[in-house]
This record gives C-alpha cells, structure tokens and sequence, in this order.
C-alpha cells in the first residue's frame, strides 16, 4: 500500500510518502501558502512525487492534519451563522451555566459573552417541545414549521451562511431538528446546517448548543477547503481517499468532516501525540511527554503506560469555548521558530505569542519580515546552518538576521550574542512552564519521563527545554538577569 502523510502548520508544509510493501519512505518540505493551504499541499505532493520517481497514480491514500477549523475558532474567522431553537431559550448560548472561569477576577475574558459564535439577532425561537412520561419521550408541543419558514426568509435577507438548529430535548427526540434540516435542505440548500443531536447527542443543552455552534461557524470554511483540495488533488492525478486526523487521534474520510469539521480542532497536533508515542515504543519508553514545536505554536501531550491523556468532558474546549466532543488531551502556547521577540509596553523582554508565520516570516527568511524572531536568533548564535537550510533547497540570509536581532539588542542595551541568547531562553522557559503545568501541576513527576521532540523545532530546543522543566530555579535566575537590563522607551 502507498501512503502519502500531510501535516500543515502556521509556517511549513510537510509531506511524507511511504510504501508499506517496501518499507521505502520519502519527506518533502516546503513553505505553507497561508491564503489556501491546499496549494501548498498539493504543490508538496507533486514535487515528492516528481523528485523522487512516484506515480500518483498509485498512491492508495492521502491523511492529512489540518487547522483550518481550528485558526477560523481561534481568530475568530467563520461563517455568519444563526441559530434556532426552543421557545424562550433565545439566550442560553449567552447565558452558559452562571460560572465563571475565573472566580475571582471582575476583567476575565468569558468567549462566549464577548464574542459569541452566533450574533444575538440571529438566534431566533419556535414553539416546540418534547417531554418524558413512563420513561418514554414524547412530543409535548408540536414543531412550527411556518415559523421556521419565516426565520429562513429572515435568514437568507440577512446574508447568513450557516444555520444552527438546536432543541432543549432533542438528545431524546431528535425528530423536530431533523424535520427543521429537512425544511432548509428543501428551501435553501446553499445554508451549511447542523443539528446539535447529530453533533452531540447528550444532554446538558449549553455545551450540546456550543459545540453545535462551533460547527456551524466553521463549517463552510472546513467544507470549502476539503473541496477546493479534492479537486485539486485529481487535478494533479492524485485519484485516491482523503482521510483527514480527528482531534481523538482516529481518522474520517472528506464526507464526514464536511458535515462534522469540529471533529478536527486538534487535527494536526493530535497526529504528533500519535507519532510521539509510536516513537517511544520502538525505543522502549512508554512514559512520554511530546513535545512538538513548529513555526507558530508548541503542542504538548502526555504518554503513560496505559496510552496518552484524553481531555474529560468538563476540561474539553477550544479558545475558550466549551465542546463536547472527544480530544486528546494537548496543551498549546504560542511559542515556536516564528515567535517574535519585543519589548512589551511595561519595559519587559518577552517572546510570543505573536507568531511571523510563513510570510512574510523570520527575517532571516528575505521576504520582507524584519522582526526579530526565535529562528533568527538560532541563526546568530550558529545553531542553523545557512547552507543546509531544508537541506539547501532554501536560501536564507544570516544578515537579516543579525539585524533584526541587533535592533533589539540596541533597544535592550544588550550585545548581539546576549540578546540572541535571551530569546532562546525566554521562549525555552515559557514551553518549560507549559510542560510543568502538564505533568507538575497534574501529579506527574517529569524526571520519570523521557521527552519526545517533534516538529521542525523540537529537536532544536528539546534539550534546554527538558532542563528548564526540572530545574526551574536556574532558568528563572537567567532570565532575571537579562530583564533586570536597562530598556530604553522606544518601541522597537
């Protein structure tokens, strides 16, 4: 069988082919288009297939991890969508369960009250209602279906593009949204719709409406890029199943992910728990912690003896939101080789979250960027080689480099070399902290585990890194010493 493995991330794209009858395996890497990074993908597919002799015609399957729906719920970029559920029940989504995620803090940020996924005007009500008696539910108070018709009229003037149907009881009886997706099916095809009992059949209505909510705002985005890659993979003889990560480290084919793209909102960092842990088997370890660092986040997993963590359905959300579906459980911070280091408006040195991404990227990369990133610094210190860059494929320019890293040297009142350094160990001990707050602060002692470096900037900083998450004190009196410098005012 013939497999090709795609993984795209905030800055690279990474193909892999291997046929399992010869045990032969080919990687490829090339830059992520980050407007549509099925051009990307298809590109690094082709060019695998063309360096190295392979018919496309022959491979079996495409698997893929994406973050596509995961960049539309964190940057808050889907779909305008509408909701409509139980009579009186117009404000749950707003409302949540009267806990704070916070306790004591009156400036927290609460996601789904500052910006909901479905605007208040386009949450909408209908008489409906389904009760229990002898055990058995029944329908109480039948469906409007005349009211629904209107909210759709109200719906397609307004420009809505997905359409939410969630019901106080539908995990017991279903009917009444699938009747209201049979209606907009038959009165308006082109609205992406989604029913809370196809999503999450399970009762408390807040999360069962959140997570459906969730879906129906990512939804079209998820659905317009899995077919713009389909066609774009035949168009480049790729002929063959496109399985797709879910967040629980299975996979589903294109159809499933259509209709259920919040499925995929751990999608490619849930394949690096997966290889982390196939990793340690082969090299008798079974305690891991993963460990997988790109170009814009650090992704970290927990392995023990009985298989990697998985999130409880109380712990389960993304940015913020509550969800009910099943994920591993992975800790993100925005900590990677395009981090870009600052001085923040209080006068401190700091490193990230804000991330150069693919383009225009670290400075060193020439296409445009001049701020001074982890990568760039990784670069000043001799740690890359500039001739070997993805194995020599990609010229970089250490002088851009050097500037960047110079300009906040000046800002500082550092030296070249000392500033590089500083970056380094900020952002090392901030992915130590996050490896802390997994295995310390959860009852796990890190000193019985082995780390498993993953991603293109894992194997870079992994040993730094494991030092930082035992031995907190030395990390903390370095970085002590380079913010206790003097900091002019200047922005940089």
């Amino acid at each position: 069988m013939k497999l090709i493995g795609v993984d795209i991330g905030g800055t690279f794209t990474d193909v892999i082919y291997t046929d399992t009858e010869t045990g032969v395996s080919k990687i490829h890497k090339t830059p992520t288009t980050t407007k549509d990074p099925s051009i990307g993908m298809v590109n690094g597919i082709s060019e695998l297939c063309s360096r190295y002799g392979i018919d496309r015609g022959s491979v079996d399957h495409v698997f893929h991890g994406t973050t596509i729906a995961t960049n539309a719920a964190l940057e808050h970029k889907g779909a305008k969508t509408g909701l409509i559920t139980t009579e009186g029940y117009r404000d749950l989504l707003q409302i949540g369960r009267h806990q704070r995620p916070e306790n004591y803090s009156i400036t927290q940020d609460i996601p789904w009250q500052d910006r909901s996924m479905v605007a208040r005007r386009y949450r909408k009500t209908v008489s409906e209602r389904v009760a229990v008696r002898d055990g058995k539910p029944y329908e109480k108070v039948p469906l409007d279906e005349e009211a629904v018709i209107r909210i759709l009229d109200d719906f397609k003037k307004e420009g809505v593009e997905s359409v939410v149907v969630g019901f106080l009881f539908s995990y017991l009886h279903p009917e009444h949204e699938e009747r209201v997706k049979e209606i907009i099916q038959e009165k308006y095809p082109n609205f992406y719709s989604t029913t809370s009992a196809e999503i999450s059949p399970q009762f408390r209505e807040f999360e069962r409406f959140a997570t459906a909510s969730m879906n129906g705002f990512v939804g079209p985005k998820m659905k317009g890029y899995i077919e713009a890659l389909e066609s774009r993979l035949a168009d480049a003889g790729i002929d063959c199943d496109l399985l797709i990560m879910t967040s629980n480290g299975g996979v589903a084919n294109s159809a499933t992910i259509s209709e259920k793209p919040v499925l995929t909102l751990l999608s490619g960092p849930a394949a690096g728990v997966l290889g982390g842990q196939w990793a340690g088997k082969l090299s008798n370890h079974e305690r891991l912690i993963t460990f997988d660092v790109g170009g814009t986040s650090a992704d970290i997993g927990i392995v023990t003896e009985r298989g990697f963590s998985e999130s409880s359905a109380g712990d389960t959300e993304i940015a913020g939101y509550p969800l009910q579906v099943p994920m591993i459980d992975i800790y993100t911070i925005g900590a990677g080789g395009g981090s870009i280091a600052y001085v923040d408006a209080g006068g401190a040195f700091q490193v990230g979250p804000q991330s150069a991404g693919s383009y225009p990227g670290p400075a060193c990369y020439g296409r445009g960027g001049d701020l001074p990133t982890v990568t760039d610094a990784t670069l000043v210190l001799g740690r890359l080689d500039p001739d070997h860059f993805l194995d020599g494929e990609m010229e970089i320019f250490p002088e851009k480099a050097v500037a960047s890293v110079q300009h906040l040297a000046s800002v500082l009142g550092l030296g070249l070399y000392e500033t590089a350094e500083g970056i380094l160990t900020i952002v090392n001990n901030n992915m130590a902290n996050a490896i802390r707050s997994r295995t310390i602060q959860k009852g796990f002692d890190p000193r019985e585990f082995s780390l498993a470096a993953l991603g293109g900037g894992g194997p870079m900083c992994s040993i730094e890194v494991a030092k930082f998450s035992i031995f907190r004190k030395s990390s903390f009196r370095r970085i002590r010493e380079l913010r206790q410098q003097p900091v002019c005012s200047r922005p940089i």
